[in-house]
C-alpha cells in the first residue's frame, strides 16, 4: 500500500466519493452539514490543510485523511496543534489497516512540520472511531455537551502528542 498527498485538482472527485461512500450509513451521513470541500481545498493551498490518500499496488484508492491546523487565531498554540477532520475507508478495505495507515502517515508528516499535538473528535456514542483512536495511542481529552448536531449529541475530544522524546 501506498499513501501519498492528495493533489486535489485531480484527487478532488475520488476523495468526494470515498467521503461520501464511508460515511453513507452514518450518524454523519449527509456530509454537508459538517464538511466543506471548498474549505478543505482552501485551507490546503494556504497550507493549512493536509490531505492523504491511500492506494493498493493496483493504484485503487482506498482511503483518505484530512487534517487542518487549529484556528490560526490562537497564534503559536494553534500552529501546533492540527485537527483530524475526516477519515474515510473504501468498504472493502474496512478493518485491514487502511486508515491506521493513513493515520501514521499523517502524523509523520505533521512530525516533520514540528506539529506537537494531533486531536480528533466525534459523537460519545461513535465506539467504533473511539476505539480505532485509541487503539493509535490517542488519549481521552475530554467531551463537549450538545458540541454537535444540536440537544443531545456530545462531542468525544481525543489526543495524542507528537513530539518524539
Amino acid at each position: 500500500m501506498k499513501i501519498r498527498t492528495a493533489d486535489l485538482k485531480v484527487d478532488l472527485p475520488k476523495i468526494k466519493q470515498i467521503a461520501e461512500a464511508a460515511f453513507s450509513t452514518t450518524p454523519d451521513a449527509s456530509l454537508t452539514e459538517w464538511f466543506s470541500f471548498a474549505e478543505m481545498e482552501k485551507e490546503v493551498e494556504q497550507g493549512r490543510g493536509l490531505c492523504l490518500i491511500a492506494a493498493d499496488e493496483s493504484k485503487r484508492d482506498l482511503g483518505i485523511i484530512y487534517a487542518q491546523q487549529e484556528s490560526p487565531i490562537n497564534a503559536k498554540e494553534s500552529a501546533e496543534k492540527w485537527v483530524v477532520i475526516m477519515a474515510a475507508v473504501t468498504a472493502e478495505a474496512s478493518g485491514k489497516g487502511v486508515g491506521t495507515q493513513l493515520l501514521a502517515g499523517l502524523e509523520t508528516i505533521l512530525r516533520h512540520k514540528n506539529i506537537k499535538k494531533l486531536f480528533v473528535f466525534t459523537n460519545e456514542d461513535d465506539e467504533r472511531v473511539i476505539g480505532f483512536y485509541k487503539k493509535n495511542g490517542y488519549q481521552d481529552a475530554g467531551w463537549i455537551k450538545d458540541y454537535q448536531y444540536g440537544k443531545g449529541n456530545t462531542a468525544v475530544f481525543l489526543l495524542k502528542h507528537l513530539e518524539t522524546n
